[in-house]
Formats: structure tokens, sequence, C-alpha cells
């Protein structure tokens, strides 16, 4: 699975490669399935946020994970809960 990370979140990529992912930035985002920033959105916020990302034929959105404050470990719990990847 392809998610997009922001580029200064050093220790999210690397957990998230050791995991399986596959790590890419934000400007190459398409067909991720989430996208992880910094910022200042609160969790319902976070909820609602779609990350858009384009090119001259497809258009995609991501939900957006804040990774402000979360371990890796609670980044990748919050991308399984988004995506809904290990559910039954």
């Amino acid at each position: 699975m392809k998610i997009a990370v922001q580029d200064n979140l050093e220790e999210v990529k690397k957990y998230l490669t050791s995991q399986g992912y596959e790590v890419v930035s934000p400007a190459n985002a398409l067909g991720a399935a989430a996208m992880v920033v910094t910022g200042d959105i609160d969790e319902r916020e976070e909820e609602q946020t779609l990350a858009l990302a384009t090119n001259p034929t497809m258009t995609t959105y991501a939900p957006v994970i804040n990774a402000t404050g979360k371990s890796p470990e609670q980044v990748l719990q919050r991308i399984r809960q988004v995506t809904g990847e290990g559910k039954a």
C-alpha cells in the first residue's frame, strides 16, 4: 500500500517502510491510500480533510492523518483505521 508522508517525518517514513508500506513524498501522492502530515488540525477536522493529488488526466483523494504528537506506531494504527486495513 502506498502512503504519502511529509518530507520532514523521517521516523514515520522509516517505520512505515519497515512495515512493508511504499512511502512516497506528497509531491508523488497520486494513488496513495493516505497522506501523513504535521499540522494544526484536530481529529474531527482530520476525519473530514481530504488530500488532493492530480496529474493532467486523473484526480484522486486520500484521507489526511495528522502525525503531530503521535508515535510512528500510532500513525500506523491510524492509517489502518482510515484505510480499513486489517478488518475482516
